[in-house]
């Protein structure tokens, strides 16, 4: 999924944002910066429930739980919030946090951002949900911690903002973030963006992959177009392949890939996509690669428990896997290809 955070070029805004996205960084603010005032603001129902219970069930579990319910409101005190939109052609935001179509919007890969590799108190991730009515915590809401206890607190605001299509992202503790180099995709810049912010960028990027846009009015409404493209210096040619990634799974040390793999199964051939797709798609250096021969896995991988006609079906369907934790490397089916000598060559 992708995700975008619009960005105006005042000097000193621009050269500090600037510093931050080449140090591969981004600030989430503590809840006070931002620009709603009943932005987290919320009512709750429990602490008089609380009250109430103490009076009628004098036990010391509930002073405790009492104390850990103000630890839990109190928490927004600490909280880091990183606000994004889902729309790149908003012609509110590109008004209101852009510069009037002066300033750039940042595309993100999402899942790459909220990689705790990366931010180890990285929390929750939420579409922001819009009422008109003052969010109300009850008892109820604490059945469903995330879904409902958080959400309501840190990812409700007034329906006035739901032009902004939000997604936001929770950390435990405001300030600077850090995100893998490939997480941002492409830069969108305004009608009037300067040409010297543009070339800024196209250096900055010089070594990566990033696409560069340009977003004009066109009958009444906000259009794009590719203005430039920066590319990668690879070893390996990955374009020569035909595939298709059914999945990518990743957690913080170690992520898996599952390809649907169209070429041919020459041990030669597969050596040379492998090396190809790692350089191209890897970002952590522990991963496991599975090639499958058909689409039909696609449907029962996130299956469990399978069946046994499933997990026959996956067998046969599977060219082969490696295994790469860094210790232990395995290639299947040819046993002797010794994976860590092409490593050390490439």
């Amino acid at each position: 999924m992708k995700v975008y955070k619009y960005r105006s070029i005042e000097k000193d805004v621009f050269e500090r944002d600037f510093e931050t996205i080449k140090n591969n960084s981004f600030y989430s603010s503590n809840y006070t910066m931002l620009n709603d005032p009943f932005d987290i603001y919320f009512n709750e129902e429990i602490s008089q429930l609380i009250k109430i219970l103490k009076i009628l069930f004098p036990f010391k579990e509930l002073d405790n739980f009492e104390t850990q319910f103000k630890e839990v409101l109190n928490f927004k005190e600490e909280i880091g919030v990183y606000c994004l939109s889902t729309d790149f052609l908003n012609e509110q935001l590109w008004a209101y946090y852009a510069s009037s179509y002066s300033g750039y919007c940042i595309e993100y890969d999402l899942e790459k951002l909220v990689d705790k590799g990366q931010n180890f108190d990285f929390q929750y991730q939420f579409k922001v949900d819009y009422k008109d009515n003052i969010p109300t915590l009850g008892v109820e809401d604490m059945s469903n911690l995330q879904n409902n206890f958080i959400k309501k607190m840190f990812a409700t605001k007034k329906s006035t903002w739901q032009h902004e299509k939000e997604v936001r992202l929770i950390f435990d503790k405001y300030g600077m973030k850090k995100f893998h180099q490939s997480s941002i995709t492409g830069i969108y810049f305004g009608i009037k963006t300067p040409d010297i912010i543009k070339e800024s960028f196209y250096r900055l990027f010089k070594d990566m992959d990033v696409k560069f846009y340009e977003v004009f009015p066109s009958n009444f409404e906000l259009d794009f177009k590719l203005i430039n493209e920066t590319k990668r210096k690879l070893l390996h040619n990955i374009d020569k392949f035909e595939f298709e990634i059914l999945q990518h799974r990743m957690n913080v040390s170690h992520e898996s890939y599952y390809i649907f793999y169209k070429g041919s199964e020459n041990e030669s051939v597969l050596k040379e996509f492998i090396l190809s797709f790692e350089e191209k798609f890897c970002n952590k250096e522990n991963y496991t690669l599975y090639l499958y021969n058909n689409k039909i896995v696609k449907d029962i991988l996130d299956v469990y428990p399978k069946n046994d006609e499933q997990h026959v079906t996956l067998a046969e369907s599977l060219i082969t896997y490696v295994d790469n934790d860094s210790e232990n490397i395995v290639f299947y089916p040819y046993k002797d290809f010794k994976y860590d000598e092409i490593i050390k060559n490439k």
